[in-house]
Parts: C-alpha cells; sequence; structure tokens
C-alpha cells in the first residue's frame, strides 16, 4: 500500500513552508530580472521584430506618448522575461512544496507531467511568433488603402503580443492538461470521444477570440493546431489509462 513519504503537519507549518516558498520564489524571480533587464533591449527588438520586418525601410519604428511608457514597458516585458527564464526553478519550488503530500506513485508521474507542460508552452510560445504574429500583423498593416502609414505605440504593441503569446502558450497546454485529469480519474478517453463536437465548437470560439485578425486564413492558423490538439489529447488520454499488464 502507498503512504504518504512524511507525517501530517499542522497547519501553521504549512504556511510557514509556503511562506518560504513563496520568498524563493520572488527571489528567483527577482535575480532572473536582473538578468533578461540587463538584455531588455535584445529582448524587446526580438519580440518587436515580427511587426518590424512588415514595415517598409526608414519605418521600422515603434512609437510611445507617454512619458514614462517606454520605461515601463521595459520593465513588464522584463519581469514577464524573467518568469520564463526562472520557470525550471520555479517549477522545481512548487514541486518542493507539494510533493510531501503526494503518495510514491503520484510522484512518479508528476515530474514528468511538469516538464511535459513547460515543452508544450514553449511549443505554443514558439508557434505565436513563428506564424500567427507575422500573418497576423501582416494583414492588419497591409489592409486597406497604402496611403495610411501605422503608427504602432509600444503599449498597444506589447499589451497585445504578450496577451496573445500567452494565451496559445496556455491553449497549448490542453494535451498535458487532459492527461493530468485522466490520470487522476477526472475524465476518460469516452467522455472526450464523446463530447468531440463540443469541444470543436469551444474551440473554434477561441480561436475566433483570440486571433489577432478577422480574415479567415490567420483564424484557420490558429483553429487547425488546436483541433490537432484536441485529437492528441485522446490518444494520449488513451494511453495514460491504459491498463498495466502485469
Amino acid at each position: 500500500m502507498d503512504d504518504l513519504d512524511s507525517t501530517r503537519m499542522p497547519l501553521w507549518q504549512h504556511l510557514e513552508q509556503l511562506r518560504k516558498t513563496l520568498f524563493r520564489c520572488l527571489g528567483i524571480i527577482l535575480v532572473g530580472f536582473c538578468v533578461t533587464y540587463y538584455f531588455s533591449d535584445r529582448i524587446i527588438y526580438f519580440l518587436e521584430k515580427p511587426l518590424l520586418d512588415i514595415f517598409p525601410e526608414g519605418q521600422k519604428h515603434l512609437y510611445f506618448t507617454g512619458i514614462g511608457d517606454k520605461f515601463f514597458t521595459y520593465l513588464k516585458i522584463s519581469t514577464y522575461s524573467a518568469i520564463a527564464l526562472t520557470s525550471p526553478l520555479l517549477l522545481y519550488q512548487i514541486w518542493s512544496f507539494v510533493a510531501p503530500a503526494l503518495y510514491r506513485h503520484e510522484k512518479r508521474f508528476f515530474g514528468p507531467f511538469i516538464f511535459l507542460g513547460t515543452a508544450a508552452f514553449v511549443a505554443g510560445l514558439v508557434f505565436t511568433y513563428t506564424l500567427v504574429l507575422p500573418t497576423g500583423y501582416k494583414f492588419l498593416i497591409e489592409f486597406g488603402p497604402k496611403t495610411e502609414i501605422p503608427m504602432i505605440t509600444l503599449v498597444e504593441y506589447f499589451s497585445t503580443t504578450v496577451q496573445l503569446m500567452m494565451a496559445l502558450g496556455l491553449v497549448f497546454e490542453l494535451p498535458v492538461a487532459l492527461m493530468l485529469l485522466a490520470k487522476f480519474g477526472i475524465i476518460e478517453v469516452k467522455w472526450l470521444v464523446k463530447m468531440r463536437g463540443h469541444a470543436y465548437v469551444l474551440l473554434a470560439i477561441l480561436a475566433a477570440v483570440i486571433t489577432p485578425t478577422p480574415d479567415a486564413f490567420t483564424m484557420l492558423l490558429v483553429l487547425v493546431p488546436l483541433f490537432l490538439l484536441y485529437e492528441v489529447s485522446v490518444i494520449l488520454v488513451r494511453w495514460v489509462t491504459k491498463p498495466v499488464v502485469e
């Protein structure tokens, strides 16, 4: 019989452990922030590139209208980058906090799920950066007469870009999340197959919401991977719930 690796602790000890974990996470993010802020110019340029590549020579600029817009944009992007950079260490801290409350058989798959979740999120970011942003922004910038010149601000661009990258990064977590729910017995593969039609409708609505442009091509560029992710989820859930042959 599986037992917990540690005895039950009083509530105040759990709270103290949580406080230490939070402070360690904040310390890790702070160190990461120092690194990412040092390279903030390169990070900002890297994130601006999908849009700037669309502009003709002599117009490859973003603008800021508020006196503090540029400074606070750099702080925000450096913070997001620091969290992304230090995410393995942050996940390890979370793992260290919850591990004593898990059974041994739960620990065996919890670690790989953290790795898969991180990989899936990164895949979503890469997909957004390399395909969705260039295609969507090109449509928006080149829409209408050529006599109109865009003046995109830093705040507007990074607000839209970060939200889109985060949304698709989280959407790419769908297979991992469903695998985890299946492993804990919350869902079954039969239910996923039965709900496929409803899921496709919801995914289509989601694609329409998070797609930065109203054109059908860009929406399909987001929607097709979402459908594929659902089908991959069905396969993975069937695999993780398959009875083990002794």
